[in-house]
């Protein structure tokens, strides 16, 4: 199973990180085990890595895909789409910044244990236009 976040794709988290904007977004990888073992942790507490002085959480629409496809067949994507989940994006920002700083990419900020907490997985059909969808997140309440 992979977990691909899209980033440097939005002005909001770009302009948070002093970063540009990209056209196409940056694509980072997560590991399996960024994915809790419960698909139902949104309700659950959130684990934060010992090495994490701030960490950052951003609501994202995860979609799922029930067969791969190749670069070059962008046509053929909506094909592949299974349905859609609400994904919590963690990031630990303080190690995003140290990383910036030396020109590493970030992936030990956004790849700690459960770093990817997923909501059940809607199928596709459910969902007419999923770039319509209004997304919102409550923290402690």
């Amino acid at each position: 199973m992979s977990i691909v976040c899209s980033g440097r794709s939005r002005a909001a988290p770009v302009g948070e990180m002093q970063s540009a904007l990209q056209r196409k977004p940056a694509l980072q990888r997560k590991p399996a085990g960024a994915l809790p073992r419960s698909l139902h942790c949104l309700r659950s507490r959130v684990l934060v890595p010992t090495y994490a002085y701030s960490l950052h959480h951003e609501l994202q629409l995860g979609v799922v895909m029930r067969k791969r496809f190749c670069a070059g067949q962008e046509a053929a994507v909506v094909d592949c789409v299974a349905g859609y989940a609400l994904c919590l994006d963690e990031t630990a920002r303080d190690m995003q910044e140290e990383c910036k700083k030396k020109g590493l990419l970030a992936t030990q900020a956004k790849s700690s244990t459960a770093s990817c907490p997923v909501r059940v997985l809607v199928p596709k059909e459910k969902i007419a236009d999923p770039q319509s969808l209004k997304l919102w997140l409550k923290v402690n309440g």
